[in-house]
């Protein structure tokens, strides 16, 4: 009875061993997942991987385990290591979505877009609904130029939610890469529905510039202003669409205003620099324009209104130098090379070298046809610098004819008043080289 009832003891003593020891497995087990999650949380990254990484070699098959260590790789720049540790969890759990969705997050964070879109296709099987996997295919379709299936992604994403900004955003902006008007809805849904968003009414502000509707970007910067008084992005963009509405006075204001934030960009200085020049502020548009030139040598636009500028000054070997560098640089635009050659010719007009003004007057006509001013110019040259009544006659005659060949271009009331001038000069002139014998 003896041996029976120590044979008995010793059975239960076993068992009940057994038991202490898988209770004690169990809380050590729980005590290191709950060590591993407070070293993540602290930031103590590669003491979470060294731990982890000691647990899984003991057998640990926890799915935490895996999921801190790729975690904590990832936040250490380490994604080759974070897919591996992914694999090896996804062996031991296949139908794990947390860890599934992290290695497609980490083959899309490097880059590898066929593995990522396979990720994210079977999450989007396992879930539908799966709004940031959609996004993330989406993203993909778009990088790889599928629009089509990045558009019927984002048109799922818009049917379980219509204010998704994701969405909204991806969308305008994948038409607008296609210059699809539809893009502003978009974008104006995006805005309409998160007005303080700065990326929603940038990218509206954006699109109405361009769209030469700059007149609906001023309230969305000046609004965005309100909001953050130091944007310099708004700044600049609302001094632009200033630019752009003809009204150079706030646009100095505002680009201004950004260069006191800091902005120091060619951008700010070229804008800034024109709009001086519209208010006929030539000596702080060659300021400007001075700055933006050292910032960009191969802007035609820069070149020529510094040089249109400093044609106002005694500088006048220096302002040919920049319209001729615009004239280099700029896109053969037969207005654009008229009107330069016309300021050129402004130029060698008010230092007295008529005949090569009187060229560069030609040549401006010959660029444009529709640029009658110069016709006058040459004619006004001929007739009161170097007095060939005979040929300003008929240059005279040929600014009227030119003007009556352009009815559909309305006259400003200075071209009416040169009409009239003209005219009756012509009169004159016809009448004293009648006198003279010369008709």
């Amino acid at each position: 009875m003896l041996c029976s009832g120590h044979f008995s003891f010793m059975k239960h003593s076993r068992y009940f061993l057994l038991v202490i020891t898988c209770i004690l497995s169990s809380w050590l087990a729980l005590q290191a997942q709950e060590n591993l999650t407070d070293l993540y949380y602290s930031g103590n990254y590669q003491k979470v991987i060294d731990a982890s990484g000691t647990l899984i070699a003991s057998g640990d098959t926890a799915i935490n385990t895996f999921y801190l260590k790729a975690l904590s790789e990832a936040q250490l720049g380490q994604p080759v290591e974070a897919i591996g540790t992914l694999q090896q969890g996804l062996n031991l759990h296949p139908d794990e979505p947390r860890l599934s969705r992290m290695l497609a997050r980490q083959h899309f964070d490097a880059g590898d877009y066929v593995q990522a879109r396979q990720g994210y296709d079977s999450l989007v099987q396992w879930d539908s609904t799966d709004v940031s996997s959609l996004l993330k295919l989406a993203e993909i379709a778009s990088f790889r130029q599928q629009y089509q299936d990045a558009e019927n992604a984002l048109n799922q994403v818009l049917y379980i939610d219509s204010m998704n900004l994701s969405s909204m955003m991806m969308m305008g902006d994948i038409l607008n890469r296609h210059k699809n008007s539809g893009a502003v809805v978009y974008y104006e849904r995006a805005y309409h529905h998160y007005p303080e968003n700065q990326k929603a009414a940038y990218a509206l502000v954006n699109w109405y510039i361009q769209s030469k509707n700059a007149w609906k970007a001023i309230p969305i910067c000046e609004q965005m202003l309100i909001i953050d008084t130091t944007s310099i992005k708004f700044s600049k963009l609302l001094g632009y669409a200033y630019y752009k509405t003809g009204e150079p006075v706030s646009a100095v204001r505002y680009l201004e205003y950004a260069n006191q934030l800091g902005d120091s960009t060619v951008f700010t200085f070229k804008f800034k620099g024109i709009s001086h020049y519209l208010r006929v502020d030539f000596n702080a548009a060659i300021e400007s324009l001075n700055h933006a030139v050292k910032k960009d040598t191969l802007d035609a636009e820069i070149y020529f209104f510094l040089g249109a500028s400093l044609a106002t000054t005694r500088e006048k070997t220096q302002a040919m130098s920049h319209l001729n560098r615009s004239l280099k640089l700029m896109q053969p635009d037969p207005s654009i090379v008229s009107r330069i050659y016309s300021e050129q010719g402004n130029i060698k007009r008010l230092e007295m070298e008529y005949e090569e003004a009187y060229d560069l007057y030609n040549k401006a006509w010959e660029m444009d046809t529709t640029n009658a001013m110069s016709l006058y110019f040459m004619a006004s040259i001929l007739d009161n610098s170097m007095q060939k009544s005979k040929e300003a006659l008929v240059d005279y005659q040929r600014y009227i004819d030119a003007l009556d060949r352009l009815p559909e271009k309305k006259e400003s009331d200075q071209g009416v008043s040169i009409r009239a001038i003209v005219e009756d000069r012509i009169v004159t002139l016809k009448e004293e080289l009648f006198f003279r014998d010369e008709l």
